[in-house]
């Protein structure tokens, strides 16, 4: 099975961000069947901070829609003082099955990671640009029973460094793994972080629709690495995470 864990639903409305998309569940799900994905899993766009619980219902309603291929992830702005009623709201009356958060927006609380530890959900991150995934280190000590996923292989915005720090921590702690979704574009980094973390430490996604979902995934395909390997990245990891 192939699950993309790293997709976005919604129209965004903060117009000065340059990825400004407008993406239905159809075109999603229409870029994932052309790139052979039996499931994604699914977050909001970026939106103002009160905008969330809105657009975490809309993901969720996505899921109703698409139950056999839309995994719904919750997302908030953790600097909003509401963020963990947000996320407790998408948990209980939603059903969703993690959690997607932009450091940008406010860092993880204890009340949002609590929530995560009592309902067993991961934590996908997209770590501040300008400070790295060493960031997250007090975060990962203080919860190493949340499973703690770092966005992008560690840089969206392809930072070599950071990268070596995300991989450092895949490699370092149990509770943290990468996503490949557009920072797999530095291939070498790549393959460090299969040889340095192992293959079980790393999720196929694509960032969807901004980057295509067939793209992503032959960035794996061509890996030399075993069969099995490949079937770990592609899917069978997020698998055991989320107990699909």
């Amino acid at each position: 099975m192939i699950i993309d864990c790293h997709a976005h639903i919604g129209k965004a409305i903060i117009l000065e961000y340059w990825w400004v998309i407008d993406a239905s569940v159809e075109r999603i799900l229409k870029l994932e069947e052309k790139a052979g994905v039996d499931k994604v899993v699914v977050f909001p766009v970026h939106y103002p901070p009160d905008k969330y619980p809105e657009a975490n219902k809309e993901v969720a309603n996505a899921a109703t829609r698409y139950p056999d291929k839309i995994i719904p992830f919750a997302k908030v702005a953790a600097s909003h003082p509401e963020a963990h009623e947000h996320l407790l709201e998408a948990v209980e009356q939603y059903g969703v099955k993690g959690l997607k958060l932009h450091a940008t927006e406010g860092f993880p609380t204890r009340e949002i990671m609590n929530i995560l530890l009592d309902h067993g959900l991961p934590l996908i991150i997209h770590t501040d640009d300008s400070k790295g995934p060493f960031q997250l280190v007090p975060l990962i000590r203080a919860y190493p029973d949340v499973t703690i996923i770092i966005a992008h292989l560690g840089s969206y915005i392809f930072n070599y460094y950071h990268q070596l720090q995300a991989i450092y921590l895949a490699s370092r702690y149990d509770n943290v793994y990468l996503d490949t979704s557009v920072g797999s574009s530095l291939h070498r980094n790549l393959v460090r972080a299969i040889e340095e973390a192992g293959a079980e430490k790393i999720l196929f996604g694509s960032d969807a629709p901004e980057f295509h979902p067939a793209v992503e995934r032959r960035k794996i395909e061509i890996l030399d690495i075993s069969d099995k390997e490949k079937r770990m990245i592609l899917g069978e990891n997020i698998r055991r995470i989320l107990k699909i």
